[in-house]
């Protein structure tokens, strides 16, 4: 390799292609990048070499620099599906969706059954606020079967964005066989959203006895808030919810937004609504 490397001219196009490949199949995308790059020069193993190309930016997480060497290649073989493929799910990754979404729908047009395109698609089409077209989508890949857990959580996802029911029985379906506290937070906001309190307490009692409420992205203090307001909800007679709201308190939570947003519920009582405002001032 080191003969090679110094004289270049005396490689053949085949010989830099095999050890761009060699490095690559070795993790070594750096050097694999260097050969690459060689052999692309030459005709007969350009589009190959580009290809590879595009998988170093993509394991480098270079998402934008992978989609266009991606996007380049198709210019001249409009319906490669490896190619498309791989230009979606790198624009995906890019956060580049209305274009992941045009490769997406030409992939599933070439090749309904695409399983993983499926999925591609309607996760794009549910980053772009399109939840009726994700919706059905998974609907028609039987994605509330559960053999495909990710499919699953879009799902119950893409439901709650609707405002269906279903969507509780999805989320508590996939909690079955995983614990995550996240979704086990966004269980309790769909449970509230049908008025299931107590489920939704119960949920985010289990997110503090484990003591995940950060994973979950809540802050120091915010379960706390959260349970308590829903105690508010549920029964305004239980002084439960005032003292868990006091307890978020005085671990440093306070948010305005959400404090505000309580206080203008009409979920709560004006007696309810008198005490909250006493303690909120005192963290003003």
């Amino acid at each position: 390799m080191i003969g090679c490397a110094s004289s270049p001219a005396s490689v053949s196009e085949d010989e830099l292609y095999s050890l761009g490949k060699a490095y690559y199949d070795l993790g070594k995308y750096s050097e694999a990048e260097v050969w690459f790059q060689r052999s692309s020069a030459y005709k007969k193993t350009r589009n190959a070499s580009l290809y590879y190309l595009g998988r170093i930016a993509f394991q480098q997480q270079k998402y934008e620099d992978a989609a266009n060497i991606f996007e380049n290649l198709l210019q001249n073989d409009r319906d490669n599906i490896i190619l498309l493929k791989a230009a979606a799910f790198s624009n995906l990754k890019a956060q580049k969706l209305e274009k992941a979404e045009g490769f997406y729908s030409k992939i599933i047009a070439l090749v309904p059954d695409s399983k993983d395109s499926i999925y591609g698609y309607a996760l794009v089409l549910f980053g772009t606020q399109k939840y009726q077209d994700s919706y059905q989508i998974l609907k028609n890949a039987k994605a509330d079967s559960g053999d495909d857990r990710d499919a699953l959580l879009l799902l119950a996802r893409t439901e709650f964005k609707l405002g269906y029911p279903e969507a509780l029985d999805h989320f508590s379906k996939w909690l079955e066989k995983g614990d995550d506290p996240l979704v086990l937070k966004e269980f309790a906001e769909t449970a509230e959203q049908q008025s299931l309190y107590s489920r939704a307490i119960e949920a985010y009692k289990k997110i503090k006895q484990s003591n995940r409420s950060e994973d979950a992205g809540l802050q120091k203090g915010e379960i706390d808030f959260l349970i308590g307001r829903l105690i508010l909800f549920a029964d305004p007679s239980d002084n439960q919810g005032m003292k868990s709201i006091e307890s978020a308190l005085s671990a440093g939570y306070y948010n305005k937004e959400k404090c505000d947003s309580l206080l203008a519920d009409p979920r709560i009582n004006e007696n309810q609504r008198q005490t909250l405002i006493d303690l909120f001032s005192q963290k003003k």
